[in-house]
């Protein structure tokens, strides 16, 4: 069973990468690393958990990184879909000045 403390740090990394504050990605991930590794060293070669938690924090990278992908593809196709928009703008108002001073 996955230690409660690293579950925490995992749901912190979650919630970070669901509201896209990218600042705080590399500190969550370089605490969850480093309880990862204090629950590991406490623990022999062959406990059964020493696995467990290898593999879940192997698993929790593989999604925080497939995740940051999919974002990253989003806001890309985005910045694709921008220059689409003048399409459907009515260029002769856009273009032309709000007022004429005669002078």
């Amino acid at each position: 069973m996955i230690p409660e403390e690293l579950k925490i740090n995992e749901h912190e990394l979650r919630k970070s990468i669901a509201r896209r504050q990218y600042d705080s990605l590399p500190g969550h991930m370089d605490d969850l690393r480093r309880m990862a590794d204090q629950h590991i060293s406490g623990l022999s070669t062959a406990d059964p958990l020493r696995h467990q938690i290898a593999a879940w924090m192997l698993a929790t990278i593989e999604w925080a990184r497939l995740m940051v992908v999919a974002q990253r593809q989003g806001c890309s196709d985005e910045l694709d879909r921008l220059p689409k928009v003048g399409y459907y703008l009515d260029r002769r108002t856009s273009r032309e000045p709000r007022f004429c001073m005669d002078l």
